[in-house]
């Protein structure tokens, strides 16, 4: 248990870091490219163009990634004062403020909202603007002076840090072991910091006694990243396997390094990849003896054997080449793992070629409404007699094997670009789409063609389907999550997080009293709750007949400690997007612990006068009975 918490942790760490990187990429790219064009040593030099390459890397990037970095934690208010926070220490310091902004961005973030939270209905009315807006001054002015005056100072001294021990370690002829110094530091953004702060001064006082040093193939050489995206491309699903071999040109040829740390940010284990790589390659320049007569800018396959010395050309490639092979191969394991054990969990008939065996019910996090929706079609395909397998996930971890997928209009576009192989069907809400209700005549009739029997006998036969092939096909289906499951977990809906009778109140609003509850039982931590919003954002949680099951975003699990429901009742409802929602179902899910939850109001939804008195008058304890029995 211990040591699953820390990995827990240790993801949560990567996904927020990864979270104030990613939205940024195409800034980086712009950058990259005027970086890889027009600087002195660029494909294309031109001065006059190069002088957009320093303001962007010193001022654009840093603040666009404070901004991002605060406004994850409190939306735009967030934003800016994560914004003016990162000015201090890009003012503060002479070399790119990188990992400055990494913190400075959240701490503005941090600081708006306990100031929110804590002003949270003291302001009297008519004041709100002008408090939002001098809060954001102040708060922001405070901690751009701090940056100022301290947090530049601490970057300083951890590249001095840093500087000491690379020295100690070539001094030792251990230059393998560099690696885990570079590699790390890099993919902290450290990378131009130690390598024009660092290795490039050094490597051009060796290389005027020497002819060459090997300082000049400590950060520059593209192999490790090339590796890293390269098992990304090979192994790697949704968003991050579409958008690496464009990250692999970036890396490859452009030298832009920055492009790859993402992909290790999301993924903690790539790092192990990236300092194998390059372990593997420096062992391999120390037997050589090989070096750089200058600074290679910037690192990639063309600049490095530029850079060699007469005669070294092939031995430079070659470091390359092991490194990204190195880096590649360890990289695999950290990619394939999950999917793996998903798709073999499947259990995929090979004799049921030509029929649709797989159904994916697919949402953003593959917590509450996919697993809701693809319950219900289970069940319905379980009646029907039916042997498609119906299961629900991430719109970004669809199993290979998966036939068809089911998903909200909202996410219509973002499942395409992931799976352009698959079949899609766009629903507008899981539980009474009509687009559901023609799948299914789909595959009664596909059932009957391919098996020989006759249109008809679906219907004469329902009744038996009904009382036989539920149990068969709870069996064949869930069997597999039982066992994982191995009994009902206790504490996951608890009476007293049951509200009823509530006042008509604002969507947001409504969410946000959810996640607040899930927050104060301790299923949760406090950012779920604007991960909930957030998720709300991105498409709607509505699920139809007056049922809203609002979760976070997938970024977001990292911060459910273990699995909860809360459920609010609103009688005259709550205004989701032109419906109404009467019960609002709050999910917080580890694993699949929540589904039994699920599967209850799935059972209540099938009888009219049930859902009728859950939504209207029926008392918490009712609802408790009802969803526990």
């Amino acid at each position: 248990m211990k040591k699953t918490n820390i990995q827990q942790k240790v993801q949560k760490f990567g996904r927020s870091l990864s979270g104030m990187i990613m939205p940024n990429i195409g800034a980086f790219i712009a950058w990259g490219l005027l970086t890889a064009l027009f600087i002195p040593t660029g494909w294309c030099p031109n001065e006059y163009l190069g002088k957009l390459v320093d303001p962007m890397l010193k001022y654009l990037l840093p603040i666009l990634i404070g901004y991002t970095a605060g406004k994850n934690i409190a939306g735009d208010r967030g934003g800016v004062t994560g914004a003016i926070a990162t000015m201090g220490v890009v003012i503060g310091s002479s070399i790119p403020m990188f990992i400055g902004a990494m913190m400075m961005g959240p701490l503005g973030g941090w600081c708006i909202k306990k100031f929110d939270k804590w002003t949270e209905g003291k302001v009297k009315d008519g004041f709100e603007m002008l408090i939002n807006n001098f809060s954001i001054g102040i708060i922001g002015l405070l901690l751009a002076i701090f940056g100022y005056m301290f947090v530049g100072d601490i970057v300083i001294w951890l590249t001095k840090t840093l500087s000491k021990l690379t020295v100690v370690l070539i001094d030792h002829h251990l230059l393998p072991l560099v690696a885990l110094v570079v590699e790390p530091a890099k993919v902290m953004f450290l990378n131009n910091a130690i390598n024009h702060g660092i290795f490039s001064p050094i490597g051009i006082e060796q290389a005027n006694e020497l002819g060459k040093s090997v300082m000049f193939l400590f950060e520059t050489n593209p192999g490790p990243g090339l590796g890293v995206l390269l098992a990304c491309w090979a192994f790697g699903k949704g968003a991050t396997r579409q958008s690496a071999p464009g990250a692999i040109i970036i890396q490859s040829l452009g030298g832009i390094h920055e492009i790859y740390f993402p992909y290790i940010l999301a993924r903690p284990g790539l790092l192990l990849g990236a300092i194998a790589g390059s372990a593997a390659a420096l062992g391999f320049y120390q037997l050589t003896d090989a070096g750089l007569v200058a600074p290679a800018s910037p690192g990639n396959f063309i600049t490095l054997p530029v850079m060699a010395p007469k005669g070294q050309t092939l031995i430079i490639l070659g470091g390359i080449l092991i490194a990204a092979a190195v880096s590649f191969l360890v990289s695999i394991p950290f990619m394939r793992g999950k999917e793996k054990s998903v798709e073999e969990d499947l259990h995929i008939d090979e004799s049921r070629a030509g029929f649709i065996n797989l159904i994916m019910f697919a949402c953003d996090a593959g917590m509450g409404s996919s697993a809701l929706g693809a319950t219900r079609f289970r069940k319905r395909t379980s009646l029907a007699g039916l042997e498609v397998k119906v299961r629900n996930c991430a719109v970004d971890q669809v199993p290979d094997v998966t036939d068809l997928i089911v998903c909200q209009r909202g996410l219509a576009e973002r499942v395409k670009d992931s799976n352009p192989d698959k079949e899609v069907v766009i629903i507008d809400n899981f539980l009474s789409d009509p687009a559901l209700d023609r799948l299914l005549e789909r595959l009664i009739r596909m059932e009957a063609e391919g098996s020989g029997e006759i249109a008809g006998q679906a219907g004469n036969d329902e009744e038996m389907a009904g009382n036989d092939g539920e149990m068969v096909g709870k069996d064949r289906e869930m069997v597999g999550k039982e066992e994982e499951k191995g009994g009902k977990e206790e504490g996951l809906l608890r009476l007293e997080n049951i509200r009823t009778g509530l006042a008509p109140e604002s969507k947001e609003e409504a969410i946000r009293r959810a996640g607040k509850i899930l927050h104060e039982s301790g299923y949760v931590d406090a950012e779920y709750i604007d991960a909930m919003i957030a998720r709300e954002n991105l498409t709607t949680t509505y699920m139809g007949m007056g049922l809203a099951i609002p979760h976070g975003t997938s970024e977001a699990k990292a911060a459910v400690k273990k699995s909860g429901i809360v459920v609010l009742q609103y009688p005259e409802g709550v205004d989701f997007e032109g419906e109404k929602a009467h019960l609002i179902i709050g999910i917080a899910g580890v694993g699949d612990a929540h589904l039994e939850i699920l599967a209850k109001v799935s059972e209540a939804l099938e009888d009219e006068e049930v859902l009728e008195r859950l939504s209207q008058n029926a008392t918490a304890e009712e609802i408790y009975q009802t969803l526990n029995k």
